[in-house]
């Protein structure tokens, strides 16, 4: 009897391990089909960020091909986006936090892209219009000689409006000698003796696709012999040529029209009687000039 429960125990105890065994095999199969589908997504994040930076890639030599004063800028983007796509595809192992961090990169990546494309295509629809007015203005130089240096003048001014797409320009430049009271505070004066310092101001005029950021605007004050006053140092020209300067600012444009003013304190001697010529400068390019008439004082007062 002892014998014949032993033999049945022994069989439930191989049968219940036969069953444990299946189950494990089937719970391993489950898991393993699980991993290679988790690898697999991950493989296709990989490759749609692949993808994406290819089809920035292409966006831009679509856009450096129109050859505008961007053409640099849009390089220097490309081969950021074609060094980072080398990262990605010599990713050996992906997972979801390298991915996650990719994906934000080529977000940001994105965003440079549209903007820069949006200022391509702007400046390419202000080349068209401008070759448009060009060669009507040139149709005209054809027929009607008489009118050649007027229409010569207006050529000018249209490859000044050429140049709107890349520089800034300014209006409204004001030049004021100033005389200190004995109370601290200024008052306008036309003479030059009582001159105690010279205000310059103007605006910086809205240009929307231009780039934003600092600009560096400098002023150079002349003496009627044309020497600078109060040199602070030099500063270079869009040509390389350098030039002394009376005073510099830095301004953070944003695209919007913007009031400068820089104060110039005398220095030393006072001013003599004359013209004095007075320059603005904006990221290395003439924009502005007037003059500043100083008188004699009457009886020295």
């Amino acid at each position: 009897m002892e014998e014949n429960t032993k033999t049945s125990n022994n069989k439930f105890l191989i049968i219940a391990l036969t069953a444990l065994l299946f189950l494990l095999i089937g719970y391993t199969f489950y898991l393993s089909k699980d991993h290679k589908e988790a690898l697999q997504f991950l493989q296709d994040e990989k490759e749609q960020i692949i993808g994406n930076l290819t089809a920035m890639e292409n966006k831009y030599d679509i856009a450096i091909a129109k050859n505008t004063s961007l053409s640099d800028s849009l390089t220097y983007e490309k081969e950021k986006i074609m060094a980072f796509k080398d990262s990605v595809i010599n990713l050996k192992k992906a997972n979801s936090s390298v991915l996650r961090r990719y994906r934000y990169q080529v977000s940001n990546l994105q965003i440079t892209n549209e903007r820069l494309i949006n200022e391509v295509d702007s400046l390419k629809m202000i080349s068209n219009v401008l070759i448009d007015e060009k060669d009507s203005i040139s149709s005209q130089l054809e027929v009607q000689t008489i009118y050649n240096d007027t229409l010569a003048a207006i050529n000018e001014k249209l490859a000044e409006k050429v140049a709107i797409g890349s520089v800034l320009n300014i209006k409204d430049v004001n030049v004021t000698a100033l005389k200190m009271r004995s109370n601290g505070k200024y008052t306008e004066t036309n003479k030059a003796q009582k001159t105690d310092a010279i205000k310059v101001e103007f605006r910086l005029m809205e240009n929307e696709i231009a780039t934003p950021g600092d600009k560096d605007a400098f002023i150079v004050l002349q003496k009627p012999n044309g020497a600078v006053i109060n040199a602070k140092g030099t500063f270079t020209l869009s040509d390389d040529t350098e030039l002394k300067y009376t005073d510099q600012t830095t301004i953070n444009y944003e695209n919007a029209e913007l009031d400068v003013v820089l104060f110039v304190e005398r220095k030393g001697d006072k001013y003599e009687k004359g013209t004095y010529q007075v320059k603005v400068y904006v990221e290395g390019r003439l924009v502005g000039v007037t003059k500043l008439e100083l008188g004699d004082s009457f009886l020295g007062l």
